[in-house]
């Protein structure tokens, strides 16, 4: 019987799946930063040149600031929770959904900031930054474009609606 391969370090996984990402043209650029304590954080520029911060700790990949400026119980704060949570059921395609074996996913809101983030399960830290960075996906494409938030995405993000709207 052959040996079994050494297992891979999880930044090494999660960074590894991130530059496969600015490969494909998903991500304009990633950047490893130094660890700090048990936690090992990415940026990236992403969606209309925006920086993302990409937390990795022990069991977790999250981004801790994904939106700014949603206060806890607002609307939006709710509709994000309910439009997420949906891809934990079977109202979305299997390819799609968050698989319960492999993650959990944690939605919060804190400081005016909505944190998204993945609980990883049996060591899946490469499912689960494919998944949550599909997740992001779906909020800045379908949530964001298709819900209430035109003065969110103006007033908040900043983004010139002429250009990436028109």
């Amino acid at each position: 019987m052959a040996p079994k391969a050494p297992a891979r370090l999880p930044a090494r996984v999660v960074g590894d799946v991130l530059r496969g990402y600015v490969e494909r043209g998903v991500l304009r650029s990633v950047s490893h930063e130094k660890r700090r304590g048990t936690r090992t954080g990415f940026t990236m520029i992403w969606h209309h040149g925006r920086s993302f911060q990409l937390e990795l700790s022990s069991g977790a990949v999250s981004f801790p600031a994904l939106l700014p400026g949603v206060t806890s119980g607002s609307p939006m704060a709710k509709d994000l929770r309910a439009f997420l949570r949906r891809f934990e059921t079977e109202e979305v395609p299997a390819h799609r959904r968050i698989d319960p074996r492999k993650a959990r996913l944690r939605v919060a809101v804190r400081r005016g900031r909505v944190s998204l983030g993945l609980s990883v399960k049996h060591g899946e830290y490469d499912y689960c930054t494919r998944r949550l960075v599909h997740l992001v996906q779906e909020v800045f494409m379908v949530f964001l474009p298709d819900g209430p938030y035109h003065d969110y995405r103006i007033g908040t993000l900043g983004l010139d609606p002429e250009r990436v709207w028109a």
